[in-house]
C-alpha cells in the first residue's frame, strides 16, 4: 500500500521523515498523525511495525537484561525505531548497540500511538496482520 501514490523506497523516507519531525515526542507525533489522512496513519503503524519487529528476533534479543519478558523486547525495538533513523540503522548494523532494557513508560518510545490516533480520529480499530 503506497501513501498518496508513492513507491515504498519514498514511503520509507516519508516515515523516516515523520520519525524526526517528532523529535522523540508522543505528543507531537500526534499532532502529526492527527492532520495525516487515514491510508497515511495506517502506513505509518505499517511501517513502524515492519522496522521493530525487524529487531525482535536473534541476534538483536542477545543483547537485552537476561530477565527481559517479549513484551519487554518489544518496547526496546519500539524504542530504537522512536529514535530515528540514524539510531536504528546503527543497532541493525551492530546488533550490540541494541538497549539492554527500556522503561515501560518510557516517553521516547512512540510506538502504539498511531493505533490510539487511528482509533480516536476513524471510529475503528487500524487492524494490522
Amino acid at each position: 500500500m503506497a501513501v498518496d501514490g508513492r513507491d515504498e523506497g519514498v514511503d520509507i523516507d516519508w516515515f523516516w521523515g515523520v520519525v524526526e519531525e517528532s523529535a522523540g515526542s508522543r505528543g507531537r507525533l500526534r499532532e502529526i498523525l492527527q492532520r495525516l489522512p487515514k491510508d497515511a496513519v495506517y502506513k505509518f503503524q505499517d511501517l513502524f511495525l515492519d522496522f521493530a519487529t525487524e529487531l525482535q528476533d536473534v541476534p538483536y534479543s542477545y543483547f537485552l537484561d537476561p530477565d527481559e519478558s517479549e513484551d519487554g523486547l518489544e518496547d526496546v525495538a519500539n524504542w530504537v525505531v522512536s529514535q530515528g533513523r540514524v539510531t536504528y540503522q546503527a543497532v541493525l548494523a551492530q546488533p550490540s548497540r541494541m538497549p539492554p532494557h527500556i522503561d515501560v513508560d518510557d516517553p521516547g518510545n512512540l510506538g502504539g500511538l498511531a493505533y490510539e490516533v487511528y482509533y480516536d480520529r476513524f471510529g475503528e480499530p487500524l487492524n494490522l496482520i
